[in-house]
This record gives C-alpha cells, sequence and structure tokens, in this order.
C-alpha cells in the first residue's frame, strides 16, 4: 500500500463498515495528534468530503503532562486549518497513583462517548493501526488470554449505543507516516511510547523482535492474527446456531438452557454458549475468561454447584433448565431521564424502549429505571395475571419501567394496552434485544 493510494483504500474500508451511511448526526474521529490519528483525520476529512456525512474531531486533554494541553491547541490548530470542526475535552482526574495509562484510556473514552450521546453521533473513528494490532495480542498472550482475547481489536465494536470503528487496523504506521509527510501535516510523538516502564513500549519492542525472525516479519504476524479471528468468528457462529437450537429466549429477560444442552459438547463452544448467555442476560459486562471457566467447571463439569452468579448475571438449575436472567437484587441498575422528544432509549444493556409518539409532550418529567418491589406491588392489581403468575418474582423486578417520581406511569412489559390508572403505558413499548451484538442474530 503506497501513500497515494491510501485515501481510495481507506473509501473502500469506510463502505465496509458503515453501508448505509451516516448513523445519526455523523461520525466522530478521536485525534490525540500521533501520526495514526492524525491520519486517521486527514482520511475521514477527505472521504467525509465526498460523501457529505457530517464530521466531528474530537481531542482529550488528559493533564498527564505539562505539555499535554498545549499539544491539545496544536492539534486544534491543525485541524481547524484544514475545515474540521474539532473540540477539545478535558479530563481533571482523579489521577490514581497506579495504572495511569489505563485510567487516561478509560477517561478518554468516557469523555468522547458523553459527548457523541449529546450531539447525536452514532459512531467513533479510532486510529488503532497494524502495529497496535499485534502488540494487543501479544500482551494478551502473555497475560492468558484464550482464543477469543488473542483476536485483539476487532475493526467494528460497540461502547454501548455508540458504534467504535479502527478502519486502520490492516495498516502500517509507516504507510500512515508516508502519507501524512505527502500531505505536509506533521504530528507530535508521545514520549510515553518510548518509556520502557510502560507495557504496551516493552511489548512493541517485542513485536520488532520477532519480526526479525528468520522467515517472519509483520505481516506473517497479521496473517496468524487473522487465522485466530477466523477460527474465533466460527466458533461465535456455531454457539449462536446451539443457543438457537436449544435456548428458550423470553421476552422478559430471561433465558432457558435444558440441563443436557452442553453434554458432550466441547469445551470451547460450550464457554461461548456461556459467555453470550451471561452477557445477554448480565447487562452486557464483557466476562473475564477465567471466571467463566469456573462457573462452567462448578455447575456443568463437576456438578458441584447449582446456582452462581457472575457478570450481573445469575445463572440457577430450574426444573430441567438452567435459567439465566439478570442477578437478583443487583444494586445499580441505571436510572435514565426521558427527555422529550427523544423516540427510544435502551435500558441496561438488555432493552430497547421506544416512544411511540415522540412528537407529543410528555406530561410530566419522567425517568426509567426498574420495577423492583415497590412498583411490583404499584402494578399488581392491573398487570396481566398470566405474565406475573409465570415470571419469578426476581426476574419481574428487574424489569424496566416508566417512573413519574415514586409512582410508576408505565410498564408495557406486563402490563398490555390502555389502563385508566397507567394512562402513558400504552404509548410505549419494550423489546428485548438479546445477542445484539453477534452478527446475524436480528436482535
Amino acid at each position: 500500500m503506497t501513500a497515494s493510494g491510501l485515501p481510495r483504500q481507506f473509501a473502500l474500508i469506510m463502505q465496509e463498515l458503515l453501508p448505509d451511511g451516516a448513523p445519526l448526526a455523523g461520525i466522530a474521529v478521536a485525534v490525540s495528534g500521533g501520526s495514526d490519528s492524525m491520519a486517521l483525520a486527514l482520511l475521514s476529512a477527505q472521504w467525509t468530503a465526498k460523501t457529505g456525512i457530517p464530521l466531528f474531531a474530537l481531542s482529550v486533554d488528559h493533564g498527564l503532562r505539562p505539555t499535554s494541553g498545549a499539544e491539545a491547541d496544536r492539534v486544534l490548530h491543525w485541524l481547524t486549518a484544514r475545515g474540521i470542526e474539532t473540540q477539545i475535552l478535558k479530563w481533571d482526574g482523579p489521577y490514581p497513583k497506579t495504572g495511569i495509562q489505563e485510567a487516561a484510556r478509560d477517561a478518554r473514552y468516557r469523555l468522547m462517548q458523553d459527548y457523541c450521546a449529546r450531539h447525536g453521533i452514532g459512531a467513533l473513528l479510532l486510529g488503532h493501526q497494524l502495529e497496535d494490532q499485534l502488540e494487543t495480542m501479544l500482551m494478551r498472550l502473555s497475560k492468558g488470554s484464550g482464543l477469543e482475547g488473542l483476536t485483539a481489536m476487532q475493526m467494528k465494536s460497540r461502547l454501548e449505543e455508540l458504534s467504535l470503528l479502527r478502519p486502520l487496523l490492516s495498516l502500517r504506521r509507516e504507510v500512515l507516516r508516508n502519507f501524512l509527510r505527502a500531505e505536509k501535516q506533521d504530528w507530535i510523538d508521545d514520549p510515553s511510547n518510548e518509556n520502557p516502564v510502560f507495557t504496551r513500549t516493552r511489548v512493541g519492542a517485542v513485536l520488532t523482535e520477532l519480526a526479525q525472525l528468520p522467515g517472519s516479519n509483520l505481516d506473517s504476524i497479521a496473517l496468524s492474527l487473522s487465522r485466530l479471528q477466523r477460527a474465533s468468528h466460527s466458533l461465535d457462529i456455531l454457539a449462536y446456531q446451539k443457543i438457537r437450537e436449544s435456548c428458550e429466549i423470553s421476552r422478559f429477560g430471561f433465558i432457558r438452557l435444558p440441563r443436557a444442552a452442553l453434554d458432550g459438547c466441547p469445551d470451547e463452544l460450550a464457554l461461548r454458549v456461556l459467555n453470550a448467555l451471561i452477557r445477554c442476560v448480565g447487562g452486557g459486562q464483557r466476562i473475564r475468561l477465567q471466571a467463566l471457566e469456573q462457573l462452567y467447571n462448578r455447575l456443568f463439569q463437576e456438578k458441584t454447584e447449582k446456582s452462581a452468579t457472575l457478570a450481573g448475571a445469575q445463572v440457577q438449575a430450574s426444573g430441567p433448565d438452567w435459567l439465566a436472567c439478570r442477578e437478583p437484587g443487583r444494586a445499580g441498575l441505571p436510572e435514565t431521564e426521558v427527555a422529550p422528544g427523544e423516540g427510544g432509549w435502551i435500558w441496561d444493556n438488555r432493552f430497547l424502549i421506544t416512544d411511540n409518539t415522540p412528537e407529543q409532550l410528555l406530561p410530566e418529567p419522567l425517568r426509567l429505571a426498574a420495577l423492583g418491589e415497590d412498583g411490583g406491588r404499584q402494578i399488581r392489581d392491573h398487570a396481566d395475571e398470566s405474565f406475573m403468575s409465570q415470571l419469578p418474582a426476581k426476574v419481574r423486578h428487574s424489569l424496566p419501567a416508566l417512573w413519574s417520581g415514586e409512582e410508576v406511569v408505565a410498564a408495557p412489559l406486563l402490563m398490555t394496552g390502555k389502563s385508566e390508572h397507567f394512562p402513558l403505558n400504552h404509548r410505549f413499548s419494550m423489546e428485548f434485544r438479546a445477542f445484539y451484538w453477534i452478527p446475524g442474530s436480528n436482535s
């Protein structure tokens, strides 16, 4: 790949990542000022100028170095001079004494995610490139990751409702720098990239050594990664086929798995199935492989226990099945203000709540929160009796409801149609978004 051919290649990649065009109000690009993100910003600007998609650049001033503010200002100057709308987001801490790079990374994502949510931006472009990808694989290898972890970063992933796109993952850093040189664009070298204290710096040195082994180079290492990704993707497909064949997926946010469904199933496939079930009902949290393996051993192999909780979910023996649901009594279920004019909300990464008449003003401020015991008591005499009698209390209490102050005004999962006691109930609908992250799941 040459610098001159890079814009065309970038356009092809973006067409694959965003086949339907702009998500919501446009896309944002994360720009630190380093060569990777500066190349991404310029490529994105050229592409959006042709497609008409609004582009917003976001630069985070992390405050970790005395020069960070000046660096953010330099990025602002560079990008605005090229006609790219740019916003500096400032991280004011608190700064931990250890794990500072991880904390800074989390802060960057949080600031950019919040900005995108406030401005209706549906996708964020990130400048990770081939060397970043291979370093991530080696870092995870050193920490005992399984197949899924070793596949490193994906070109397209999600952070709650925000799409994270990494269009440069197959491109080498030197190609990106040659493009910047051709564009007469400077960049900022982050001194932390050369600091041997940081893990990624040391892993980068290991990657350089590996690429110099006889018969090896970055392309051959990238080929190994591609083959790992292919194997992992195949397991995902098989796991979802197993789920479709074996599981009862309830619209109330729980899943039943027959006790014998995983008997004779290869361990790696069984772990994929369990990971998907727990993530689906538990609010979408990422699950540590070691913790998942321990649960699998206790419940499915050694069969010494009949109930376990993990990542916000509970898996419990229930008659001939395993019942997977939101962990009962779980603290910290989200509360969301229902803003007028918005048409839909994602609650707890499990349910899509839709206002069927968003053009009509709401009669009062509302919030979206768990039904809980109090809400269950309020709707008991008005809910559909078949739903209330068939659903375990722990499932009912973790369902979403719309509240005005301390009163439930809508719980359409449990009350169907209009109700004089709950006049807003018919206005809203709620849908369990099972396996939303799996391609082809239609959820």
